[in-house]
């Protein structure tokens, strides 16, 4: 022990008194100096010390184990005076996690003392309460001298833990962390840097994972049996504290979570604000955050504007370029790196993030709450509009650069109303959805779309042109998504609207006019469609001209209509007007006359003139290279055409395969892998490999084609029904006869559905079905042990990454993921041919649950060939919970032998589906019905009805009678 360096100041002034002692007596005032035991001789009388009175309950607090670990081993080794710091953002649960270790580690402390420290004079409290707990008397002492008395027996004694909760700045307690030699200091603050000179490594936190925070929130409620609790925890941003009081508040008010979220949807304001009865009000979700931007603002008021500001964009993946504009770089690093030492945000690699209910909060207007004043929360708005809208990109800046723009442009239309839109906004839409619909994902142009529509009613009237211009888009962008109702009833109103204001002789009205006609062929009116193409054909010549750019395109259109269906006369002879035409009045080097030259090839190639088409493709192509470039995605199709015809007029197989491999590797860099041009270009690669009999490496292509294909341009269009054409040609050609079969049969019913029994890509299927139902290979169905021969074969040779030269794209993890997900969810919304694409998607970048689910909607939608084969490749990948559906698909299409192993496994993992099945076979097949027995009460014993009804059944039925097969 050491001296005792404020020793004399540790006395006690007392007055013991007044003595009275008769008439006229004198009155005596004695006053007696007792001196203080000596900090260096007092030890601690043992018990509890303090700890936080506001921090969760030892119930309620879940996961952390890792950083427990860690304070334990910091704070647990060596001798002398250890300090740690816990930092992190205001409610992500700090105090709850330095009132855990101290809870957990009492016995190893002598004593724990907590000292809420967000102040020196909060500080000073702390050391003077720990001074009265030693000593009584010092109550009656100044704040001043109790503290100072503390300071001296923490400097004579080791073994104790001081938790300094929630420090403002490291300046607060380093002098009295520097005046003691020994035991522990536990520091927890929202500042997460300036801590180098005490602390080696700062524990930052971070916010629960999904189930700790789900978990967290069933115990605030107190209810194991919580609905929707997930959907909640992640709403809040799995926020320790915004977990705890809104399980609190759900507790005291009695309300489902269903409400509360309902709460959070249109009465956020008062929701932030509220909380459970006993909460303080400076710890609100509303009130936690306003203190520390508090002393941001007092630093720096750039730094609270660049706050406002990135409340309104994506919670991830911010450029910090998108700030350049609010200041000098200099005046901007500081401002950001302000708040990111208080965690406000988070900077990796130049882009910035935060916290998502962060963000909600101080959007949300509230004019009791400091910083959050409906002025003060537009002027955020105002100022992230104009700063994303000076940074749109050009429509051709590339994939990349769009990537760091829409996910903010998408956030300003889920957190703005239409009736906040304006000018600036509306040139943030205009510019996504332009974008979008150069991609091919109209579903993500829709919404856009119709914020424009909205804002040009709103602003300049229903029957304003601009008005009328912006819901023929919207029309546009809701059919090309899939939305076919809707969007050809809106573009049928337009169309009269634009004829009535407008004229019928207006561009407006007559592209509305040629669109119509156009979606009526493609839905399969093809008699109809035709007809009202060539309507819009004759009106464009009448009004605009037969050289007007508008006519040539009409003219196209019919020409390709006409080429569908196999009319190649005609089709022939539109393209060479249509070529002609773009020659004359565009230029020889124009690209409309370029694709137009390109469609006349294709178009007598399939008219069965092969020398003309290839000597035609001869010419376009190097017109395409000298023009457009090489990598132009025009040029890559036109190569692909002239590879395929010079194949087929030498009758050698393709020698394109590493270009096409080349280009489609360029396309998913480019425009990613749902875009149109990467679809035709992975399903030419697949074709490619067909003709060139590498059957393995065409059904891998082509697998991932029909996926995408299905994802994005759905079940019913013409290029789906190609691939899926093509697919099962690969499958027959790969040996898997009845699932080539099955895809072939499917591809006829739908093109006979679709586009009609005359039309020559149905004729096309109807051959290739021929073959496969004469081909003398076809003996038997093969079951599943031939399909497992093959899969085992497959596995032997492995999947090599090289294949006649192509090296086969990496997978994308977080796309197989995020397509899986998807999949799963449109599986169990009833979405079962959607659904099928996203699984094709994940399965082929080899996600074993995805092909297990792929399965069984292949099951559900009559397919059990392909279901067999999927199942049966999850259950090879490791996806032990597809063994029972394929037992029960084999016990369905009566190959209950087969089914019965399957089906043990799938009962042995719990599946009470696979008990049932199995019980089931058992009695068909007239053995072990005690076994069957046996699997109907485990069945029943997990809870399912039906195994309850059944024993029922069975027991009173007796031996004798028990249910079989007669």
């Amino acid at each position: 022990m050491g001296m005792d360096p404020y020793s004399r100041h540790a006395e006690v002034e007392v007055n013991h008194g007044i003595v009275s002692l008769g008439d006229g007596a004198k009155n005596t005032i004695n006053n007696y100096h007792h001196p203080l035991p000596s900090a260096a001789s007092l030890s601690w009388p043992g018990g509890p010390g303090r700890l936080s009175p506001t921090a969760l309950a030892a119930g309620r607090f879940v996961g952390r184990e890792q950083e427990l670990r860690d304070l334990d081993t910091v704070l647990q080794s060596g001798t002398g005076l250890i300090a740690q710091t816990v930092a992190g953002l205001g409610g992500v649960g700090k105090s709850a996690l330095a009132c855990r270790y101290a809870q957990l580690r009492q016995d190893a402390y002598s004593p724990v003392w907590w000292i809420p420290a967000d102040s020196p004079d909060q500080i000073e409290a702390g050391l003077a309460a720990l001074a009265v707990r030693l000593v009584p008397e010092l109550n009656r002492a100044t704040l001043s001298d109790a503290a100072a008395w503390a300071r001296s027996w923490l400097a004579c004694h080791d073994g104790w833990l001081l938790i300094l909760d929630d420090v403002c700045a490291p300046a607060d307690v380093q002098e009295l962390i520097g005046s003691l030699g020994g035991g522990r200091f536990l520091i927890t603050s929202r500042l997460a840097e300036g801590w180098q000179d005490l602390v080696d490594r700062p524990v930052t936190l971070g916010v629960l994972s999904a189930e700790e925070a789900t978990e967290l929130l069933r115990r605030s409620v107190g209810r194991t049996d919580l609905p929707d609790a997930a959907r909640l925890s992640a709403r809040l941003g799995h926020l320790p504290l915004a977990v705890a009081q809104a399980g609190a508040y759900l507790s005291q008010t009695g309300i489902s979570v269903a409400e509360y979220l309902d709460l959070l949807d249109h009465s956020s304001a008062e929701t932030f604000r509220q909380a459970a009865a006993g909460t303080p009000e400076d710890r609100t979700m509303a009130a936690v955050w306003t203190v520390t931007l508090d002393k941001i603002v007092a630093q720096d008021e750039l730094a609270l504007e660049a706050f406002r500001t990135l409340a309104w964009y994506a919670p991830d993946g911010i450029p910090r370029s998108l700030l350049a504009p609010m200041a000098g770089q200099g005046a901007l690093v500081h401002a950001l790196g302000l708040l990111r030492s208080y965690r406000m945000v988070d900077i990796v690699d130049g882009s910035l993030s935060m916290h998502r209910l962060m963000q909600e909060v101080f959007r949300t207007p509230d004019a009791a709450i400091r910083h959050r004043e409906d002025e003060a929360v537009a002027r955020g708005r105002a100022r992230a509009v104009d700063l994303l809208l000076r940074a749109r990109p050009p429509i051709d800046a590339g994939l990349e650069a769009w990537q760091g723009f829409l996910p903010h442009a998408a956030a300003l239309v889920a957190h703005t109303a239409p009736s906040q839109d304006d000018p600036a906004t509306n040139g943030i839409f205009e510019a996504a959805a332009r974008f979008l619909g150069s991609q091919n994902l109209h579903h993500r142009a829709v919404g856009y779309c119709s914020r424009i529509a909205g804002f040009h009613e709103r602003t300049q009237g229903p029957h304003d042109p601009a008005t009328l211009h912006a819901r023929a888009n919207l029309a546009a962008a809701r059919l090309e998504a899939g939305d076919r109702v809707r969007g050809r009833e809106l573009l049928t109103a337009n169309l009269a609207d634009q004829q009535r204001v407008l004229g019928p002789d207006h561009r407006l009205t007559l592209a509305s006019r040629a669109h119509l006609a156009a979606i009526t062929y493609d839905d399969g009116d093809r008699d109809l469609g035709i007809q009202l193409l060539e309507a819009s054909l004759a009106h464009r010549e009448r009004a605009l001209g037969p050289d007007h750019p508008d006519t040539l395109v009409s003219r196209g259109n019919l020409a390709v209509a006409h080429h569908e269906r196999g009319d190649m006369g005609r089709a022939v002879g539109l393209f060479e007007v249509q070529a002609e035409g773009c020659a004359r009045n565009l230029g020889p080097d124009h690209f409309d006359t370029l694709r137009a030259r390109h469609h006349l090839a294709v178009a007598h190639h399939a008219a069965g003139n092969a020398t003309e088409a290839a000597r035609q493709l001869g010419t376009v192509f190097a017109d395409c290279e000298r023009i457009l470039g090489v990598s132009h995605p025009l040029t890559a199709a036109v190569r692909s055409d002239v590879a395929a015809v010079t194949s087929e007029l030498t009758q050698q197989p393709r020698d394109d395969i590493e270009q096409l491999g080349a280009e489609l590797i360029a396309c998913e860099r480019e425009h990613g892998p749902a875009h149109r041009r990467t679809l035709s270009v992975r399903a030419t690669l697949g074709s490619a490999y067909l003709q060139a009999k590498d059957v393995r490496s065409a059904t891998e292509v082509l697998e991932t084609a029909l996926g995408y294909s299905l994802w994005v341009l759905g079940p019913e269009h013409q290029a789906t029904l190609r691939m899926g054409h093509q697919l099962g040609d690969a499958y027959f050609a790969a040996g898997r006869y009845a699932l080539g079969t099955e895809m072939v049969r499917e591809a006829l019913a739908d093109c006979e559905r679709l586009l009609g029994p005359g039309e020559w890509e149905t004729e096309n299927v109807r051959a290739t079905l021929v073959y496969m139902a004469g081909s003398y290979l076809i003996t038997r169905i093969p079951g599943v042990r031939t399909t497992r021969r093959l899969l085992k074969r497959v596995r032997r040779r492995g999947r090599p990454d090289v294949h006649q030269g192509w090296t086969r794209p990496d997978t994308d993890p977080e796309q197989v993921h995020a397509a899986a997900a998807e999949g799963l969810r449109r599986r169990w919304a009833g979405e079962l041919r959607a659904s099928e694409g996203l699984l094709r998607v994940a399965a082929d970048g080899g996600n074993s649950s995805a092909m297990a689910n792929l399965g069984m909607v292949l099951a559900r939608t009559g397919r059990p060939a392909g279901a067999e084969f999927w199942l049966l490749r999850a259950v090879d990948a490791g996806e032990e919970a597809a063994s029972g559906p394929l037992g029960s698909l084999l016990a369905e299409t009566g190959r209950f032998k087969e089914a019965q192993p399957w089906l043990r496994r799938g009962a042995a993992t719990g599946a009470v589906d696979s008990m049932m099945d199995l019980a089931h076979v058992l009695i068909r097949t007239r053995r072990g019905r005690s076994e069957a027995e046996q699997w109907y009460r485990r069945a029943a014993a997990a809870g399912d009805p039906e195994a309850a009804r059944f024993l029922e059944q069975w027991t009173a039925l007796g031996p004798r009678r028990r249910p079989g097969p007669r």
